[in-house]
């Protein structure tokens, strides 16, 4: 009797665990996985708009992500603010390995320092400043940047 008991706690914490995993859009992706992201985080979701851009924003566990997406529906850049970081691997999508490559090299030629961290790729941007308790970021693809929009306007 204990072991059903165990597994069937066991089945329904991995159940909840899965269902609760947050998932963000990564750049470059279209605007339905910022649907998708909304609903998988039960966060609170809202949209606004830009001038030639929509902005999805989702609140959810002291973190707010914004999306901003194009008037085609691509995803072109992502800010966070919050008392955490969210995984970068999942914002960047097919864009991470890119980063981490750069973040690996720029680490190993300047010395550590506190702060603000920016990352400069051939076709990607990620900007990151704060503490344990207060962390802002932004990442975005210059290419895709609608020509309506000032990097003042992506925070």
């Amino acid at each position: 009797m204990m072991k059903t008991w165990f597994r069937s706690a066991l089945v329904t914490l991995l159940i909840h665990l899965a269902a609760v995993t947050p998932l963000w859009a990564a750049l470059g992706q279209s605007i339905a996985s910022a649907e998708r992201d909304r609903s998988a985080m039960g966060g609170q979701g809202q949209s606004g708009p830009g001038n030639g851009y929509s902005i999805e924003i989702i609140i959810f566990a002291g973190m707010t992500i914004k999306e901003f997406v194009s008037s085609d529906g691509t995803v072109f850049a992502i800010t966070w603010r919050g008392t955490g970081a969210p995984d970068l691997s999942l914002l960047l999508g097919s864009y991470f390995d890119e980063y981490r490559d750069e973040l690996t090299a720029l680490k190993s030629r300047t010395p550590r320092a506190r702060r603000p961290m920016m990352l400069k790729t051939a076709h990607l941007v990620v900007e990151r400043v704060g503490h344990t308790r207060g962390m802002w970021g932004r990442a975005f693809i210059p290419a895709l940047l609608p020509a309506t929009i000032s990097l003042g306007d992506i925070q």
